[in-house]
């Protein structure tokens, strides 16, 4: 290739990644629109977590939504048992779902189950000794689901799974106890992380025009 032909070729590489670069960003709307629902339920997600893990993630999950997509209104309705026992239900099938709105009035009803698995702590005999607490690395998944409540179906799922470190878990009995004082500062950003991917439909996205 000549000299002549090199600049020529690089000049337009210029002009076209110039172009590139200037091509105005555009606004992709959200998968799911909550806005066509009226008014969303959700149930504090179910969890084999002891203390406050679930009911915290389950705020994060609602504050997520409504920064997402403003003006969504969201009612929360308590545990899945406080749920049950209002609708005369045993558990949260197909009749449960619809009965949710006739009882409470939701248009749609939001479902979650957080799973912690392998619960390996950090041995600090200080720590032990001085809060009764220890950090550990948890794996934890999220499985969320939405319900049309007119007719019970599914019209929206998605999970995640993740691996971090907690501080403050309290062991005792066999058992571990998510229950800290500032649950902020001891598992937030696990339960950000978790939140944060299952409500990627949710939220708008950007591209190049």
């Amino acid at each position: 290739m000549t000299l002549k032909k090199l600049t020529i070729l690089i000049a337009l590489s210029a002009v076209f990644a110039l172009g590139c670069s200037k091509r105005a960003m555009v606004e992709v709307p959200p998968r799911v629109n909550l806005m066509s629902f009226d008014v969303i339920g959700i149930v504090q997600f179910e969890s084999d977590a002891e203390g406050k893990l679930p009911a915290f993630t389950t705020q994060r999950f609602v504050e997520t939504i409504q920064a997402a997509q403003p003006g969504v209104r969201v009612l929360e309705l308590g545990s899945s048992e406080e749920v049950l026992e209002t609708i005369g239900h045993d558990q949260l099938d197909f009749y449960a779902i619809k009965a949710m709105k006739e009882h409470f009035g939701v248009d749609a009803a939001i479902i979650g189950e957080l799973v912690v698995d392998d619960v390996r702590p950090n041995i600090d005999l200080q720590s032990m000794i001085s809060s009764m607490s220890v950090s550990a690395e948890v794996d934890a998944s999220l499985t969320t689901r939405m319900y049309e409540t007119a007719i019970g179906s599914t019209i929206w799922t998605r999970s995640t799974q993740r691996t971090s470190t907690v501080a403050h878990v309290g062991m005792g009995g066999g058992s571990i106890d998510f229950d800290a004082q500032d649950p902020e500062r001891a598992y937030g950003a696990l339960a950000d992380a978790l939140v944060q991917d299952v409500t990627r439909d949710f939220r708008a996205t950007y591209a190049r025009r």
